[in-house]
Parts: C-alpha cells; sequence; structure tokens
C-alpha cells in the first residue's frame, strides 16, 4: 500500500457504477422470483383469506373460484409471474387483504419512518464511534482507554430490548427528554435511533482502533512522519481514511438490518416502520404485503450494497471490480 492513492477520473467512476448497475439486474430477477414464490407457497388460498377476513364469512366453492379468477390466481404461474412483474413496473403492487389499501401506498408510509430511524442512527455512528475509535489508537491515556474498551464491549453485550426498556424509563418517563412511544415528529426518533446505534457505535469503535494501530505501523505512516508532518494530518489523510474500510462495512450491515426491520424496538416505541408492518402482515397473512415488503427490502439492500461499494473506491480507489 502506498502512502497516498490516485484519484479515479469520472470515466473510471462512471463505468464502475455502471458494472455494479449492470450487476444488480439478474439479483433484482432473483428477488422478484422470490417474492413472487412466496405468494404460491402460502399455507393458504389468498382468494380465501381475501374473502374471510372479517372472521364471519363462510365463501362458497364459487365465491372462491370467482375470487381466485379475478385475482389471476387461476392462470398459469409463468403467466401470473408476467402480469405480477408488468403491474410492479407501472406501480401496481397489489391491495391488502386488511386494510384494503394500495401495498405500495403502505411500503412507502411505512418507509418514511423506517428510512429516516436509519439515517439518524447511521448518523450517530458515524459522529460518535469514528472519532473515539481514532482517539483509542492514538490515546496515551491507558485508563481512559480501558474504559472506553470496556464500553464497547458491554455496548455489544447488552440486549437492546433491554436497553430500550431502561432508556424509556429513564430518559422519558422520569426527564421527559423524549417522547415514551409514537411518531408524530424527530423526537420520536432519537432515542430508538440511539439505541439502535448503541451495539454498532460500539463494534466500529474497537474495529476502527485496530485497524489504525495496525497502519500505524506501515511504512507510508513512518515515511509520512519521517517528513515531519504534522500529526494530524498522519491521522486523518493516512491512518483514518485507510481503517474506515472496514469500518464502512459495519455500518453497512448495520443499515440493511434496520431496513430489514427493526421488529422489537419499532414494537416498542410503537414506530409505524417497516417491523411494526411485517409483524401485522405476518399475523393476519396479508400476503400482498409480505409479497411487496420483501421486493421493496431486496432492492433496499442492493442499492445499499452498490452505495458501500462505492465508498470502497471513493476511499481507496486502488480498489476495482476484479481487483485487489
Amino acid at each position: 500500500m502506498v502512502c497516498h492513492y490516485k484519484q479515479l477520473s469520472g470515466g473510471s467512476m462512471s463505468r464502475y457504477i455502471g458494472t455494479k448497475m449492470m450487476l444488480m439486474i439478474p439479483t433484482l430477477i432473483g428477488i422478484t422470483l422470490l417474492a413472487f414464490i412466496l405468494l404460491n407457497l402460502a399455507p393458504s388460498d389468498p382468494a380465501l383469506i381475501s374473502l374471510s377476513m372479517d372472521g364471519v364469512s363462510a365463501p362458497s366453492l364459487q365465491e372462491i373460484e370467482n375470487k381466485r379468477h379475478e385475482l389471476g390466481l387461476d392462470l398459469p404461474l409463468i403467466v401470473q409471474y408476467k402480469n405480477w412483474i408488468c403491474s410492479i413496473v407501472i406501480g401496481d403492487w397489489g391491495v391488502s387483504y386488511i386494510t384494503r389499501k394500495p401495498v405500495i401506498e403502505m411500503l412507502l408510509t411505512a418507509a418514511k419512518v423506517t428510512v429516516l430511524l436509519s439515517l439518524v442512527s447511521i448518523l450517530f455512528t458515524v459522529v460518535i464511534a469514528i472519532p473515539i475509535g481514532a482517539f483509542m489508537a492514538q490515546s496515551r491515556f491507558r485508563r481512559v482507554t480501558k474504559l472506553l474498551d470496556a464500553l464497547s464491549i458491554a455496548g455489544t453485550s447488552v440486549p437492546t430490548f433491554w436497553l430500550a426498556i431502561i432508556s424509556i424509563h429513564i430518559f422519558a418517563e422520569n426527564l421527559g427528554l423524549f417522547p415514551t412511544s409514537g411518531y408524530g415528529s424527530f423526537r420520536h426518533l432519537l432515542l430508538p435511533a440511539i439505541i439502535l446505534a448503541i451495539p454498532t457505535i460500539a463494534s466500529v469503535m474497537r474495529i476502527q482502533r485496530d485497524a489504525m494501530l495496525k497502519i500505524q505501523e506501515s511504512n507510508y505512516v513512518l515515511l509520512a512522519r519521517a517528513k515531519g508532518l504534522p500529526d494530524w494530518v498522519i491521522v486523518y489523510k493516512y491512518m483514518i481514511q485507510n481503517a474506515l474500510v472496514t469500518s464502512v462495512t459495519i455500518i453497512g450491515n448495520h443499515l440493511r438490518s434496520i431496513l430489514g426491520g427493526a421488529i422489537i424496538i419499532e414494537t416498542i416505541f410503537s414506530l409505524p416502520g417497516f417491523g411494526m408492518l411485517l409483524l401485522q402482515a405476518i399475523q393476519m397473512r396479508d400476503y400482498p404485503v409480505i409479497q411487496g415488503y420483501v421486493l421493496i427490502i431486496g432492492i433496499m439492500t442492493i442499492m445499499i450494497n452498490v452505495i458501500i461499494d462505492i465508498i470502497y473506491v471513493w476511499l481507496q480507489p486502488s480498489i476495482r471490480l476484479g481487483r485487489g
């Protein structure tokens, strides 16, 4: 590894992003197949569920057959899949069996909460974990470093649901700093975002510290010190930037896990996000919502992976597709 990296040209970056976007297509096809198969492997008949959601109706066989025809369930599977893909492309993701609302509308409503919660949690992680990790690597105060190391171990060991309950009791009920539950403003997201960020902050702190300790013995860092460069330049330009590659992976995994459904936290704080939506859909066997959830989470996950790859190249332009 050299002490500096040659920046990517605009054309090189465009080709790299274009290649990544092309590689998304087979994955997207696989996700649509998974979401489609999910509905067809369901243990119950979607037509029967749709007709008997009130818990009172006992639809006849003819009514079930008519509903299956209406939903297109009597067509060959390949035709059903083609029709479903065409509907997805034009924005028709089906209708919920429970609320009778368009699935895409329900997913977008839940996405606003979960995506904002994820971004706030990631912001806390980056702002807190990266500087503390760098401080732990460079600090000469051994007691402070040991204390931070102990806190990082505790942060990865304590269950998030316990932290959520204790935090609500202390910061919401006793001190009144945050709302206890529900969603109505940005303040409702702060406490759950902090709770979600704590395990990742603890992990990134230690990973950033270990990476920087390893990097500070590298030849290019020793050369920079021999040239008499200021310590802050060496730490920021050479050490933190190279150590961030591993931390970005952890942060990306954290973001994917939140988008995949922070069910426990969203349930405790009564946040109407993806987690609550999925839990209700599973309980009520609302298959169109579950199907749409699998599809939108798959698309978001692919986009996150592409963004992480782009960040890798931005941090270390020596990384290329098919190269070390």
